[in-house]
């Protein structure tokens, strides 16, 4: 293989010239290797850094540095068009433009690792215009593990489908959708219900809720455990019973998951959930942030909690302002990210509306942000 290292000097006395002596010695051994520079070969001086005899040096005259730098990237492009570099494995999209098959072959199999999930409430989805890519779940960062569509999930378009469609065999994200689990109309398009209000007919009201999930190819649903004394699933038997039939409808391998009041559900019911996603708006400090896992702790491990802010409110700052236990102050969401519970390691974060994100430059680029700190890109895999 060889390899070209290109550099304004490689004789200064600046770390760059002594990092790459380094580099270029120790490759030296096994490649041909080649610097060009644009300092003068007046100026040259091997011992300074040891550099090695098996190493080519050209030299670029320094007459303007910008044409040199122009010139010397057209002889590179030239000289060296059968010159293989190793292709580093980013996991985020950043640009939005396709990759490799291999790339996303990669990402689809990070998916599957054991890391700290990036999730979302996706509003105003419409699959995506001619004119605009925003409600498109394509249009969200790649490394999006899970996606939870808010407003309109049964009127699906084919516009709707193939975008939902391309996020999960492409990139691997999985795609569920938020219902409010208050009553049985929450739970049905157009909270038009086939079935009474009463206990006795939650079982066949989950299975025509699972027949759903699978009928429009979901990967899951989100209950949005808001309800308040009178409705049907404030009395924890009667959600409990919800969780078991969705469960043994959907089997093991659909996500369940609980937002809202999460400390209303019982032990049993998180059997069958996998996620308590907490809706930590307005955070400004990791006690809040650990009371939220207090509340649900005796039941579930930090592993399955997922908190979150709200993005229809804070995006454009990435939340509110967060102080860390160092007196480090950040975006609330970029907390959230780097925040663990005393018991371990945490589930993840995510955003309420994160769409909203689209509008900055980069795009999502809190989201973006919140995913590397938890999930660091590793450029060797």
């Amino acid at each position: 293989m060889k390899i070209c290292f290109f550099t304004t000097t490689i004789y200064g006395d600046g770390g760059v010239s002594r990092v790459l002596s380094v580099l270029a010695n120790a490759l030296a051994d096994k490649y041909d290797i080649t610097i060009v520079t644009l300092e003068n070969k007046q100026n040259e001086n091997r011992e300074k850094y040891n550099l090695s005899d098996k190493i080519n040096v050209n030299h670029m005259k320094n007459i303007l540095k910008t044409i040199g730098l122009v010139f010397g990237l057209g002889l590179f492009m030239q000289a060296c068009d059968d010159w293989t570099m190793p292709e580093a494995n980013i996991i985020q999209n950043l640009d939005g433009t396709p990759k490799s098959e291999e790339y996303y072959r990669k990402l689809r199999a990070y998916k599957k690792t054991d890391h700290q999930i990036a999730f979302g409430w996706f509003g105003f989805w419409n699959g995506g215009t001619s004119t605009s890519a925003r409600g498109s779940l394509r249009s969200a960062p790649d490394s999006m593990d899970i996606i939870s569509i808010w407003g309109d999930k049964y009127n699906l378009t084919q516009n709707h489908i193939d975008d939902m469609r391309y996020v999960q065999e492409v990139y691997g994200t999985r795609i569920t959708f938020t219902l409010f689990s208050h009553n049985m109309s929450n739970l049905f398009k157009g909270g038009v219900c086939p079935f009474e209000n009463k206990a006795e007919d939650i079982p066949a009201a989950a299975k025509a809720l699972s027949d759903s999930i699978f009928k429009y190819g979901y990967d899951g649903i989100d209950f949005d455990h808001e309800c308040s004394a009178g409705d049907l699933f404030y009395n924890k038997d009667n959600m409990t019973t919800l969780l078991r039939e969705m469960r043994k409808n959907l089997g093991p391998d659909k996500l369940i998951m609980v937002d809202g009041h999460i400390s209303y559900i019982t032990e049993e019911g998180w059997q069958y959930a996998d996620y308590a996603v907490s809706q930590a708006y307005n955070t400004s400090a990791p006690s809040r942030l650990q009371s939220r896992y207090n509340g649900v702790s005796k039941y579930i491990g930090p592993e399955r909690l997922i908190v979150t802010e709200n993005f229809e409110s804070y995006w454009k700052n990435g939340g509110v302002t967060y102080t860390d236990e160092e007196g480090n102050k950040m975006p609330s969401l970029l907390g959230m990210a780097g925040w663990h519970p005393e018991e371990g390691r945490k589930g993840g974060c995510g955003a309420y509306h994160m769409e909203y994100e689209y509008a900055h430059d980069p795009e999502y680029k809190f989201m973006r942000q919140a995913i590397q700190i938890m999930n660091p890109a590793n450029p060797n895999n």
